[in-house]
């Protein structure tokens, strides 16, 4: 009951996941805006009619819009665990990053096209990719906050593997690209092998659907860089938009049997780092039950 009285209403989970998706999914890009507007950064433009809320300008920017809605997503779907009712939570987080999906997305796209196209843009696809890898993410969010422990870590797995891309978005100059950087993905990995265990060491078997969904995952940067590289005007991708599917397939197929590029001593230390975490978890469960029994006696 005491933890109850210090939870929020799901009345204000609703801006606080709209705010989560945008200005927490999105920050990267904020931030990348705010150099160019100081000069610690070039080449990153602010958009044709100043500041855009998402980076709807080009086609080279698919996979970081991407990343960053799926990111948003995440953040956004872990507010459902704030309010004290978890179905209330839950509508309050699809609520807000609905209405931020919404809002962010017409702005941009609506700005974009009111002051003329460059020949690269297309952001009406935009706009889709954003509603697509939004929603995606809010599930992964919601699943991750409000599931259970196995699954929880599961549903890290996609934005686990794509967390590089958007860390290195902070660096001035710098796209949201995957570059496949060792010591984000393991310790991202640990985090999520430690909360795939909630109270019984059993649940340490959580890991291993989590550990195989990451195997394979770790081939999305790559199958999402392909797709963007077959976005020009006029391609065959443009004119059939399930080419896209094919394209991520054959990305990601060979990496459930290919062991190459999957950074082996990263696993190492996730599962250390993972262990850790689940070890605190479990003696935190514990004593928590040991005060508990105490309290009742």
């Amino acid at each position: 009951m005491g933890d109850s009285e210090h939870r929020i209403s799901a009345w204000w989970a609703v801006p606080l996941s709209a705010l989560a998706w945008w200005a927490g999914g999105f920050l990267p890009w904020i931030v990348q805006v705010s150099y160019q507007v100081t000069g610690l950064a070039e080449g990153v433009a602010p958009g044709p009619a100043g500041f855009l809320p998402l980076p709807f300008e080009g086609d080279d920017g698919v996979v970081g819009l991407v990343v960053m809605a799926l990111m948003g997503g995440l953040l956004a779907g872990v507010t459902a665990r704030v309010p004290a009712s978890a179905g209330a939570g839950a509508c309050a987080a699809i609520a807000g990053t609905l209405l931020a999906m919404g809002a962010a997305g017409s702005a941009s796209w609506w700005l974009v096209t009111r002051e003329g196209l460059p020949d690269d843009a297309a952001p009406l696809g935009m706009l889709v990719v954003t509603g697509v890898a939004g929603v995606v993410g809010l599930g992964a969010g919601l699943l991750a906050g409000l599931g259970p422990g196995p699954l929880r870590g599961l549903a890290l797995a996609l934005p686990v593997v794509l967390l590089d891309a958007w860390v290195w978005g902070f660096v001035p100059g710098h796209p949201v690209s995957p570059v496949g950087t060792w010591w984000i993905l393991a310790v991202a990995l640990g985090v999520a092998f430690g909360l795939a265990v909630d109270s019984r060491p059993i649940e340490l078997l959580g890991w291993l659907p989590t550990a195989g969904a990451v195997w394979v995952l770790q081939a999305a940067g790559p199958a999402l860089l392909a797709v963007q590289e077959n976005i020009w005007p006029g391609s065959p991708l443009t004119e059939d938009p399930l080419l896209a599917v094919r394209i991520v397939w054959r990305e990601i197929a060979p990496a459930a049997i290919d062991s190459e590029g999957h950074q082996l001593g990263a696993w190492v230390v996730a599962l250390l780092l993972g262990a850790a975490v689940a070890a605190l978890r479990l003696s935190r469960e514990a004593s928590d039950e040991a005060e508990l029994t105490e309290a009742w006696a």
